[in-house]
């Protein structure tokens, strides 16, 4: 039997679908599916994994976090555990049978380590398969599909010519792997028990994953920094026959408000139209799809994330819908029937914007800078009508649309649009002017969509000024001046970041749509685009104080570099693994090897104090209303801070004031002001110190596990909070509706053993239910609008935003 195995269990369904054409049955070993079938050749089998076989592990010895110094780590020996014991004894079990193998995972670094993964445990179960180097009895290499779709023709080509295994490939992927785990274990052991953080409270660092929150850290920084600078603008506004319009002045910015109001002065009707100037401008098409120009287009014109994205290109790839989506490849091969492909999706009304690609001009595709070998760019192998992906989600058929949208235009002609741009001069006002002010109007309309017609991401809406003519006089209807400050350079979007990482050598193609989504799911930078939290900005720059190499691209783009040279079989994994654990072994010594230390001079306690105030930080959130209407504040002047605090029995979190006196609870100076909190969620991150909405307490976004983030305003009776009201109460109606007419229909008898309908008995709960939620619901408003949550005086008594709450005792101590 010949045995084939694939990275997971739809891409060996699928292949065993095209090779047995369609006979192949489906059976099962310990819970894991094959897929067999009799050919002119023999029997045949695919067998799917999930992923990885085997993940490099420390040895149980070095479990315990107290009793292991994290130094020790670095020149641990790593062992192999196995991912999944059932895929490992289906693994083996078929193997037993088998006189032949194929590795069939996906043809990348990552896909070629799970293939000799694979191999290893196979040839541990049949060893006259094969060595565990991948060698035949009579010397020949085990085979290798290498495919980039799940199509047929794209699998037939790949078993009609097999391949070898190539172990430089997979020991490239072993040496990341053990790499991010030595480095990432012995840093984040080192910085939790540094900053006293156990448990699931721990602080995760990582080798990509810290350089690259220093790139978003190191862009809010500037925001941070950023003094704003007071400019003025004027705009005039002129008649004309066919409807008044807006003219800026030719001076962009007035950086002094006299030159502004001078301008101002000077301009006087009418305005004479001095010169018009019309300019054709060609954009070129774009090129075709790689990984990093995929994740940037999905964040940036779908608003879909990176992480996402590629999750969900995979399940298309898996579908057979699109080629394999982690490449970095720019150029179409020669061997791609593009014109068949075009012919079919043109066929599609969603696609049919690109019909002129069939009028019989030479289909030539644009090229991107990069060519490689190993797999095409990103496109869609199989024309699909993608209204009929919306069973999986909206995203997919989204993502989809893009892929086939992007592919289309890359055959397709520049995009011609017209600028034009009319000088505006006004009579002059100033008597010692020479003239009046000059004012411009620029339009830009699409005279050729081109690419466009059918990437119509790529698209603007056209800005039509009216019929101007040189010497034409218009009347000056106003001038206005209008204050402004320079604004602070953006946030970095997702899209973005991905590029800077690939520019800066982090990460690769198949793994830094992850890394940003792992400095999200540790709580290092929240929203959309990223923004980094206090306690992502202390990380941050506690590395560049102590470790700067942690905190730079430059050591990380480094090992990248050696990782492509065991890849070209320049040097050894062994050789570039000693390296890393060198550059590691470097970082303690410049910090020490006692990461507990006590010794408030040691740089590992004075890396932990950076951390531990960004955490705290974190916590508070802004001044608390009801001390400041009262008066009260701290011996210093400054307000009382509401703040998030932990209570130690429930471990519940909760907003207190930090004007408690817990020794002294009922004294006029103690505010025992507090506001409950979502408590299974992921995050909670301050937006406002003062909500704009109420201007009265802090606003937060919560980040639940599921689902999208929302905003939290504490004050419950801000209008920014109705909406959410009302679908709390709709939700607790329903349910409690639900649950009368259940128990209703399940008894089906009156009180005096009179048979009721159940149907009847159902409706009649219902109404009565309906009543006595609504009844709770006005409880709940109304005693929300006497509690004191930031929309009342300054009395002591504390109340929640949908009822009355006793006050804590006692107080938890703040965390």
């Amino acid at each position: 039997m010949r045995l084939i195995v694939t990275e997971k269990n739809n891409s060996a369904k699928k292949i065993a679908e095209i090779l047995s054409g369609g006979t192949a049955t489906e059976g099962a070993s310990y819970k894991t599916p094959f897929y067999s079938w009799e050919s002119p050749d023999g029997p045949q089998m695919t067998i799917g994994l999930k992923g990885h076989v085997l993940n490099p592990a420390f040895p149980e010895s070095y479990d315990n976090w107290q009793k292991t110094n994290p130094r020790d780590l670095i020149d641990a020996d790593l062992i192999k555990e196995p991912t999944d014991k059932n895929v490992v004894r289906a693994l083996k079990k078929v193997a037993e049978d088998a006189d032949d193998i194929v590795i069939a995972t996906d043809y990348d670094r990552e896909g070629e380590l799970i293939g000799l993964e694979a191999l290893q445990e196979i040839v541990a179960a049949n060893p006259k398969l094969a060595t565990p180097e991948g060698v035949h009895e009579d010397g020949t290499p085990v085979k290798r599909a290498r495919y980039s779709a799940l199509t047929k023709d794209e699998i037939e080509r790949a078993f009609d010519n097999l391949d070898e295994l190539s172990m430089p490939l997979a020991l490239a992927g072993a040496a990341r792997q053990d790499m991010d785990l030595i480095w990432g274990a012995t840093l984040t052991r080192s910085v939790s028990m540094a900053t006293r953080r156990f448990g699931s409270n721990f602080l995760s660092v990582g080798r990509v994953q810290s350089p690259t929150l220093g790139l978003i850290v190191q862009r809010e920084l500037e925001r941070r920094a950023h003094v704003p600078e007071d400019f003025w603008e004027v705009t005039a506004k002129f008649a004309h026959p066919d409807g008044g319009f807006v003219a800026e002045h030719t001076t962009d910015k007035f950086w002094k408000e006299e030159e502004a109001k001078a301008a101002v002065a000077n301009s006087k009707t009418p305005g004479t139209v001095k010169e018009i100037t019309a300019r054709k401008n060609n954009r070129k098409p774009p090129t075709p799809l790689n990984t990093t120009a995929f994740t940037t287009d999905a964040s940036s014109r779908l608003g879909i994330t990176p992480s996402r994205a590629m999750r969900i290109a995979e399940d298309l790839y898996m579908d057979g819908y699109v080629s394999y989506p982690r490449t970095d490849n720019t150029v179409y091969p020669k061997s791609l029937d593009t014109k068949e492909l075009i012919n079919a999706l043109v066929e599609i009304d969603d696609f049919k914007a690109a019909e002129f690609l069939l009028d019989g001009r030479t289909l030539e595709a644009t090229r991107g800078k990069k060519e490689t070998t190993d797999h095409p760019p990103i496109y869609p192998t199989q024309a699909v009508n993608p209204h009929r992906l919306e069973a999986r989600s909206e995203a997919h058929r989204r993502v989809y649309e893009l892929i086939a949208r992007r592919f289309l235009a890359t055959f397709s002609p520049p995009m011609v649009s017209e600028s034009t741009r009319a000088n505006i001069i006004t009579a002059k006002g100033t008597p010692s002017a020479e003239e009046g002010e000059t004012y411009f109007v620029r339009g830009s309309v699409v005279l050729d969509p081109g690419f466009a017609a059918i990437y119509t991401y790529a698209r603007s809406a056209d800005t039509e000024i009216p019929k101007l003519e040189e010497g034409q006089e218009l009347d000056l209807e106003g001038v206005e001046m209008e204050g402004k400050e320079t604004p602070p350079p953006p946030r970095i979007s997702q899209g973005k970041l991905i590029e800077m990482m690939e520019e800066a050598g982090l990460g690769t193609k198949a793994t830094r749509a992850d890394i940003i989504q792992k400095l999200y799911d540790r709580g290092y930078v929240f929203g959309n685009p990223p923004e980094p939290s206090e306690t992502g900005i202390a990380m941050s720059k506690a590395f560049e104080n102590y470790v700067p190499r942690m905190a730079t691209p430059d050591m990380t783009a480094e090992m990248e570099a050696e990782m492509d040279q065991i890849e070209a079989g320049e040097v050894t994994k062994d050789e570039v693994l000693a390296d890393s654990r060198d550059m590691l072994r470097s970082a303690f010594d410049e910090m020490g090897d006692d990461v507990s230390t006590d010794d408030e001079d040691a740089k590992w306690r004075k890396f932990a104090r950076e951390v531990w105030a960004g955490m705290d930080q974190d916590r508070i959130l802004g001044p608390c209303i009801v001390c400041q209407e009262a008066g009260r504040k701290q011996e210093d002047g400054s307000p009382n801070m509401l703040r998030i605090i932990k209570a130690r029995k429930s471990g519940k979190r909760f907003v207190g004031c930090a004007g408690w006196d817990g020794d002294n609870p009922d004294s006029p100076d103690s505010c025992d002001q507090t506001f409950p909190l979502p408590q299974r969620v992921r995050g909670l991150y301050k937006i406002e110190e003062v909500c704009s909405v109420c201007g009265r307490t802090p606003r937060l976004q919560v980040v639940p596990w599921r689902g999208r983030p929302w905003k939290l305003c504490l004050n419950d009776e801000c209008p920014s909070m109705a909406e959410m009201k009302r679908r709390r109460a709709e939700r607790e109606e329903a349910k409690a509706a639900k649950e009368a007419a259940e128990a209703a229909a399940k008894d089906g008898a009156g009180t005096d053993g009179e048979v009721v309908d159940p149907a009847e008995a159902a409706k009649e709960a219902e109404r009565i239910a309906g009543q006595a939620s609504a009844t709770k619901v006005k409880r709940a408003r109304g005693n929300g609008a006497k509690a004191k949550n930031g929309a009342g005086s300054g009395s002591k008594t504390a109340k929640s935003g949908n009822g009355s709450r006793a006050k804590p005792k006692p107080r938890a101590k703040k965390s």
